[in-house]
């Protein structure tokens, strides 16, 4: 169970000399905890971040939801335990590792602070939205309207972008890691989060590092290229396949693949890769031209993020990138549209 709890500390903080006011923020908090916890409500983790709740958990570690008194935006403190089953935890220093080299970049959350204590590793970052998924599944036809989604992927494939152009590639491109902020300077512009998988690709002197020979599977099996099924190295045009899959699944409720078995879902994803494919004409004419130049893209591309933005445009029907969303507006797009 999960109750929405409202932050609604008026308190100025000084940011860059000017009073600000905290953002106030409706978080889901939950409430079936199970004593397991890593931080207790109330805590002052590392005597600055005042945790007010856990807000997930999974496989790696817990999410807490938190504020700081220098911050004019509420937190989530990710932990991770040093040592979980016997092995060493490195996922969360792989994130650190990242995240502080694409402070800056719009489309990457900002990170309060990062580093470990004894026996745990964390990150604070500013708190953000419900990821897209989520804002797909609370729309009545479940899916999001063409508009909203050209634009969401035009504000993904700028994110891929800074990933990329950093030598790195994400490897886990799906709706749950897309979020949007929550203050009136952010509400619209889209953050890629999860940087748990990411791999350099590029040596340090721009070269291709050399692909191994089986480098083990990394990712959603849903989202994942034929390639990543084969076991191939992930390159840059994997992740841009994620991004099309993503998009098509916000536009058809479901991917075509999603109630096929395990052995049968890659000839599926090649079955929607066709010009004529019937799923992929469902998509629309300006989103079919978009995974058409996608699905085309070769291993050792480079993918024009520009270029494919573009494909785009018409899509947008005319709307920026700053105007409101299809959740803003009580999905009336995506209940009202048929063809796209």
């Amino acid at each position: 169970m999960e109750t929405f709890v409202e932050n609604n500390d008026e308190t100025l903080v000084l940011k860059d000399g000017i009073a600000t006011p905290k953002v106030k923020s409706y978080v889901p908090i939950l409430k079936d905890r199970n004593g397991s916890e890593y931080l207790q409500n109330n805590e002052l983790f590392r005597g600055k971040f005042l945790v007010k709740g856990l807000i997930g958990r999974g496989g790696y570690g817990q999410i807490y939801y938190g504020s700081d008194a220098t911050f004019p935006e509420d937190v989530v403190i990710k932990i991770e335990p040093i040592v979980r089953n016997g092995k060493t935890g490195k996922r969360m220093l792989l994130e650190q590792k990242i995240l502080y080299r694409l402070q800056g970049r719009p489309h990457v959350p900002i990170m309060c602070a990062s580093g470990h204590t004894d026996h745990l590793n964390f990150i604070v970052m500013q708190l953000l939205g419900p990821n897209i998924g989520d804002l797909k599944k609370r729309s009545p036809a479940r899916r999001l309207g063409p508009t909203t989604v050209a634009r969401i992927m035009i504000q993904g494939i700028a994110a891929l972008r800074d990933v990329h152009s950093l030598g790195y590639i994400h490897r886990d491109v799906k709706p749950a890691n897309m979020c949007f902020g929550i203050t009136q300077n952010t509400r619209h512009v889209l953050k890629l989060v999860d940087y748990g998988m990411v791999r350099r690709y590029k040596n340090p002197d721009g070269t291709r590092r050399k692909a191994r020979h089986r480098p083990g599977f990394r990712g959603t099996l849903r989202y994942s290229s034929a390639r990543v099924h084969d076991g191939k190295e992930q390159v840059p045009s994997d992740d841009f396949v994620s991004m099309a899959y993503s998009g098509a699944e916000l536009l058809l409720v479901n991917l075509p693949w999603k109630l096929v078995c395990v052995e049968d879902i890659k000839q599926a994803k090649l079955d929607f890769h066709a010009p004529n494919s019937p799923f992929l004409l469902l998509t629309g004419p300006y989103f079919s031209v978009f995974c058409g130049a996608i699905f085309s893209l070769r291993s050792d591309d480079e993918p024009d993020h520009a270029s494919l933005q573009a494909l785009l445009s018409e899509m947008t029907g005319g709307k920026s990138l700053r105007e409101a969303y299809d959740w803003e507006e009580n999905y009336r797009e995506a209940c009202g549209s048929e063809d796209y």
